[in-house]
């Protein structure tokens, strides 16, 4: 191992150790914001809910260390008075709830607390929308979450990823990358995809007052 090598490996270790340490507090003001996807194919369809919070990562010039109290990859800042935690589950699509579940324990949230951002076979490409709870419409990463957490009233967002021409190629469909195309008007939504996702956080972190409080 050249000096460069272990000097990288020694600062993601420190990063991860800091990670650990600062997630594992209780913060009334923290919001989970859960990419899901196929952690073995990283830049496919299934897991454009990554791809956003890759591109958030990269905007606030951060890392994502493996968090091993939370099977997955974790990153956090603040927007305003809300820190948002952005998780990667290191797991197949229909298990990520897996990885939710043991963040959502070691974090010390409620479920309330977790937005879900992932792909959406009945929204085209360019088309996003935030859900509030509901059916999981057979996207298995969504219901396995739904099951584990014993909760359906995610806040989600759905990004298009359109249908193929043949329906029987779904499963085929959804782990192939994206076109060329189909990038270019991705890293067009980026922007207004990053704002609707801070929005619907502070949203959870500042819930209006109630009527006579």
């Amino acid at each position: 191992m050249t000096k460069v090598q272990h000097f990288l490996r020694r600062l993601l270790s420190s990063e991860a150790a800091s990670v650990n340490d600062v997630l594992h507090t209780s913060n009334s003001k923290r919001v989970l914001v859960v990419g899901l996807g196929n952690y073995t194919h990283p830049k496919s369809r299934h897991s454009v809910g990554q791809i956003l919070l890759d591109t958030m990562a990269v905007k606030k010039s951060l890392q994502f260390p493996y968090c091993k109290n939370c099977k997955g990859y974790v990153s956090s800042f603040y927007h305003e008075d809300t820190e948002i935690v952005l998780l990667k589950p290191k797991h197949y699509m229909n298990n990520n709830g897996k990885s939710v579940l043991k963040a959502v324990k070691y974090m010390d949230l409620t479920p309330s607390q977790v937005i879900l951002l992932h792909d959406e076979l009945d929204l085209p490409v360019g088309k996003y929308k935030i859900k509030h709870g509901g059916s999981a419409n057979g996207h298995h990463g969504v219901l396995d979450t739904q099951e584990r957490l014993k909760y359906n009233s995610f806040k989600r967002m759905r990004i298009g990823i359109g249908r193929p021409e043949n329906k029987a190629d779904v499963s085929d469909y959804v782990l192939e990358n994206f076109s060329a195309n189909e990038t270019l008007v991705l890293d067009n939504l980026m922007d207004g995809m990053i704002a609707l996702t801070y929005q619907t956080a502070l949203s959870i972190s500042n819930p209006p007052a109630i009527a006579g409080d």
